[in-house]
Parts: structure tokens; C-alpha cells; sequence
């Protein structure tokens, strides 16, 4: 039988001595103590320090959250000036095409931390500038895709068939399919097909879902949508967007279409106004001479009907006397009739007229599209509304009253012209200094109901900030 090992037998010598085994258990045990207290502390410190990370990260959450509804509480104070101030305006007066004192660098409030402020903005209002405006967009100053003919859409060099054919199929009530048009379409690549609308598209941005339309068709160059040529827009190819570097911003086709105007059938003091072509509807108590209102009783006593009250301008029409003898009468109306008869006459029972081109606000661009108006004409209307009134532009009577028009194509321009404006778009962004947070919104009012109300808005601050803010730092820091 062999010896055990000498470490062997040292473990059995200590095992067999009573105090020394004692001993080594105590040992063993304490470093295990010592071990789970560790793991315990480490444990909590854990959990300490995750608890201060929540608690921190909370805080910081909330700041941001709290700072970000500041911004977007500053942009809607920008909403509410545009409201009250189309709410004051009265017709004919454009003070909220363009007003860089109430709508620019607008203080709003001061939390202690950052002093709040907006600044509101659109696209220039004419074709030839580039220079942002600080006011609002009449949406009447556009063409309304809803209700537009394909041929005055053709007049837009952006437009050919590829496009109309498949817009038609979209807005159209039919479900059969046009020669070049798509019931259904597949709008970007690789997204899902969409069925067509089959009625009246209810935003602009919903033109993107209609084969062959596209943010750059829309949106031009300005993808962001803050109306100034950034370096990135005129560079080529080099940072998207891609452009043709040419030095003048592209804003796409949204500054020439909407599909959002509409005026109610009243007068400039908001009564119905009178239906020529009903004998039901009396005529208003207005200054009109009696060769107008035997005119209309003839009308109605002969079931003659009118498309528009401007095809009473210099017209007459052909009756019997009390011998029987063939004799023509004369409506009436002149230049100096004209601004009366289009305030207060209609020649429909409807409520609302949509559609309608404001001649005070349209690019010459979309002036041309009207029928009768070629661009030379919407050259010269863009020319003479320079030098009007505010009372001169109270209706579309100047264009004739300013031998800007002959009656023959004011007859015929006339039923697609307002002078109105009811509803307007804009962009507003809210933000403080000297943090420079922010929020951006793509806002549109409607005047239509009496008091202006929002009818749509989106945040698109996710577009980056619109401006500098250079300028607001150097204001305060002035003390202006």
C-alpha cells in the first residue's frame, strides 16, 4: 500500500487537529460573505445609476418636449395674426399679401429662458421675382385642379398627357380607364398601388398619388419648402435636391394649382345675392336704372336665361312693343352699372361658386389660362392692377372700367374671375432665442364661413429650419 502525498497528509493532519479545520471553514465562509455582500453593492449601484439615467433622461425628455410645444405655441400665435388679420381686411384691400411688419421676427412671449418668436412666409407672388414674401397665398390665385378643363392645364409647359390622362382618371367619378390614364397607380417606386380617388382630390399633396406626379413636379427645387434659394438648390447634382444650378429657385407647380377655392354666392355685404334667371328672387334695392329692370322682367317673362350677369354688359335683346313692332332693348348696363350688377346678381342658385381665379392676386401665368386671356392680356391686367384702388378692386369691373378689356372678352373671361379671396396658405415658424429651437407649420385658413378657421395644417419641421436666424441674434443683441 502506497503512501498518500505529502499535500495529502497535511490535509488529514488538519482535519484530524480540531482548531485548525475550524479555522479554514471560518475563513472559507467569510470570503464567501465578503463576495455576496460585493455582488449586492454592485447590484445597487446598478440599479442606482439606472434610475438616475431614467431620471435624467425624463427630465430631458420633458424639457424637449416642453420646448418644442413653445415652439409650436409661437407659430400658432403666427396663425392667429394671419386670422385676425384677414378677419379686418377689407375687399379689395392686400395688405396680407405682404406685410414684413406684422408678419417677420413677431415677438410672442418669454419664458425665463428663451424669448419666443414667428415669422410667417409664402411663395413671390409674381413670376418674374424671387424674393420671399412675408404675408400670405390667395388659394384663388391658382388654378383649381378639381374643377380645371385639360386644355387650360396643356397651357403649363410641366403638363402633357402623361400627366393629364392619368389625374383624370383619378378625379374623375367613372372607374372605366382613359387611353394613357390609370385607375389604379403606383406613385413612387417600390410603394404600394393606390385605387384611384374617383372624385375630387381633398389636398394638393395628394396629387403625389397619381402616376407620373412627383415632389420635384410639386415642389420644384424647394423641397424644403422655405422659398429661398439654399446653396444646396443651386449646386447641380452635387447634395440633392438635384437642380439646373442656374441661380433662380424653381418652386414647382404648387404656386400655380389648389384645389381649395371656393367663394359663397353673397354680396360684398354677405346677402344672397339675386338670381336673375329666378322670377321668385325680387331685385335688391340697388341703384340700377329702369332699362336694366325692364330688361330682367323681360328676361324672366320670356324664359331667357344667362350664364353670368357680365352677358348683360352692352347687350340687348330683341322684343315687341305694344304695337307689335320688332324693336331692340338695351340691358342697361355700362361701365358705370358693371361694379353694381356683378356685387349683387347672379345667374345661379348655388351657395358656393368654386373655382374662380382672383384677378387682384394671379400670376401671369395662371391669368392665361382663362379663357379670353391670352399671356399678352395677362400681361397688360397684370400691368394696369399695379395702379388701382382698393376700391377700384372690389370686383372684376375694372378690367372693363380701365378699357383693359372690350365687352366682348369680358363677357367671355368673366364667369372664371373673382376679385375675392377667402382662403389663404402659408407656412409659419415658431422659434426661440438664443437656443434657436423651432417648429415649421404648413398652415391654410378658410374665411368662407364669416370667421377664418384653420382647415388644414401639418408640421413640417422635420424640413429644417427655413432661415438664418443670424439676424434675430444681431436684433437682440442691439436691444432692438
Amino acid at each position: 500500500m502506497r503512501c498518500p502525498c505529502p499535500q495529502q497528509a497535511q490535509r488529514h493532519q488538519a482535519l484530524r487537529s480540531g482548531d485548525n479545520g475550524v479555522s479554514i471553514l471560518r475563513k472559507s465562509r467569510r470570503g464567501f460573505v465578503l463576495l455576496a455582500v460585493l455582488v449586492v453593492i454592485m447590484m445597487a449601484s446598478m440599479v442606482a445609476m439606472s434610475l438616475l439615467f431614467r431620471m435624467r433622461a425624463e427630465d430631458t425628455a420633458s424639457m424637449v418636449t416642453l420646448t418644442s410645444e413653445q415652439g409650436f405655441g409661437a407659430a400658432i400665435s403666427g396663425v392667429h395674426e394671419a386670422m385676425r388679420m384677414v378677419s379686418r381686411t377689407t375687399l379689395g384691400n392686400s395688405e396680407w399679401q405682404d406685410n414684413p411688419r406684422a408678419f417677420r421676427d413677431r415677438f410672442v412671449f418669454d419664458d425665463g429662458v428663451d424669448r419666443w418668436y414667428f415669422t410667417l412666409w409664402s411663395p413671390p407672388a409674381d413670376d418674374s421675382l424671387q424674393e420671399v414674401r412675408y404675408g400670405l397665398t390667395d388659394e384663388a390665385a391658382k388654378l383649381n385642379l378639381n374643377l380645371v378643363h385639360t386644355a387650360d392645364l396643356t397651357k403649363f409647359a410641366k403638363f402633357d398627357a402623361t400627366l393629364i390622362q392619368p389625374l383624370r382618371d383619378f378625379i374623375d367619378s367613372d372607374t372605366s380607364q382613359r387611353e394613357g390614364g390609370g385607375e389604379e397607380t403606383s406613385p413612387l417606386s417600390g410603394a404600394a398601388a393606390y385605387q384611384a380617388r374617383n372624385g375630387a382630390l381633398n389636398t394638393l399633396e395628394e396629387l403625389l398619388l397619381v402616376r407620373g406626379f412627383t415632389p420635384r413636379f410639386l415642389y420644384g427645387e424647394d423641397l424644403n419648402l422655405n422659398c429661398r434659394l439654399d446653396s444646396n438648390e443651386d449646386d447641380g447634382d452635387q447634395q440633392p435636391p438635384a437642380d439646373n444650378g442656374d441661380g433662380k429657385l424653381d418652386l414647382g407647380m404648387r404656386s400655380y394649382l389648389t384645389v381649395s377655392s371656393y367663394e359663397p354666392n353673397r354680396d360684398s355685404q354677405g346677402a344672397p345675392r339675386t338670381n336673375l334667371n329666378d322670377p321668385r328672387s325680387p331685385l335688391p334695392p340697388v341703384e340700377m336704372n329702369d332699362a336694366f329692370t325692364n330688361y330682367v322682367k323681360t328676361l324672366r317673362a320670356q324664359k331667357l336665361r344667362v350664364a353670368h350677369p357680365a352677358d348683360l354688359l352692352e347687350s340687348s335683346l330683341k322684343t315687341k312693343d305694344q304695337l307689335g313692332r320688332e324693336v331692340e332693348m338695351p340691358s342697361g348696363v355700362g361701365k358705370k352699372e358693371l361694379p353694381l350688377l356683378l356685387d349683387h346678381f347672379t345667374a345661379t342658385a348655388e351657395s358656393e361658386i368654386s373655382g374662380l381665379i382672383n384677378v387682384n392676386t394671379a400670376s401671369i401665368a395662371v391669368l392665361a389660362t382663362v379663357p379670353g386671356i391670352d399671356e399678352p392680356m395677362a400681361e397688360a391686367i397684370a400691368s394696369a392692377r399695379k395702379s388701382l384702388s382698393s376700391e377700384q378692386r372690389q370686383t372684376i369691373a375694372w378690367l372693363y372700367e380701365n378699357d383693359v378689356m372690350d365687352a366682348a372678352r369680358f363677357r367671355m373671361s368673366a364667369p372664371h374671375l373673382t376679385a375675392r379671396s377667402f382662403q389663404f396658405r402659408f407656412q409659419v415658424v415658431g422659434f426661440g432665442m438664443p437656443s434657436g429651437r423651432y417648429r415649421v407649420l404648413d398652415v391654410m385658413i378658410d374665411a368662407a364661413g364669416g370667421e377664418p378657421a384653420i382647415s388644414y395644417l401639418r408640421d413640417i419641421t422635420r424640413l429644417g429650419l427655413p432661415f438664418s436666424l443670424e439676424n434675430v441674434s444681431a436684433k437682440e443683441a442691439s436691444g432692438g
